[in-house]
């Protein structure tokens, strides 16, 4: 009985490492590499924007080919997989059903890897998404954005937690962009007078 009950703990301890051996191939810079794209997508089906989606996701597609080999990271090739659906889809609910699946294997890279710090990620869920059985998404802030309803729902869901957190560096580097870039759109007013 102590040796049956062994063979199924090792078992399951193999199990568990085997699932995310992912982790020492993929490096935090390459989960950076992945979330920006990502986060674009997420923004496009927020938008009801099934074109800027497909681009975006093609980007993503391509960030894939800059990080480990499917080999070395076989959670990639699901990654992969779904972000060509996303390419591929004739309608926007195929697109967020193939967005779903990136969701789940991407936050759960974002938790076991982590990240280098240049964003804020944040995991959220809709309860209600894909006929009740919810849907778990990131982003890059806490202002929701639906990328499952769109417009329908825009703000249905909530904050389930903080997975990653952009450093003091980062931070300021992006608030230093921000103030650029609306300088920039201050100044096109200005010249629209």
């Amino acid at each position: 009985m102590k040796t049956h009950i062994s063979t199924l703990i090792i078992a399951a301890l193999l199990g568990a490492t085997s699932a995310f051996a992912h982790s020492d191939a993929i490096k935090p810079e390459f989960v950076d590499m992945l979330l920006k794209p990502y986060f674009k997508v997420q923004a496009s089906l927020a938008g009801d924007d099934l074109a800027t989606a497909k681009k975006n996701a093609s980007t993503f597609h391509d960030m894939l080919g800059h990080g480990p080999s499917q080999k070395e990271a076989p959670s990639l090739e699901t990654l992969s997989v779904e972000a060509q659906k996303i390419i591929n889809a004739s309608d926007i609910k195929a697109a967020r059903s193939a967005f779903h699946a990136i969701s789940k294997d991407l936050g759960e890279i974002v938790e076991h890897v982590g990240t280098s710090g240049k964003s804020d990620v944040v995991k959220m869920s809709c309860p209600m998404a894909f006929d009740g059985k919810g849907g778990e998404w990131l982003q890059n802030s806490n202002d929701l954005a639906n990328p499952y309803y769109g417009s329908m729902m825009f703000k249905c869901g909530s904050v389930i937690e903080q997975l990653a957190t952009a450093s003091a560096e980062h931070r300021h580097d992006n608030d230093q962009h921000e103030k650029a870039n609306d300088s920039d759109q201050h100044s096109e007013h200005g010249n629209n007078k």
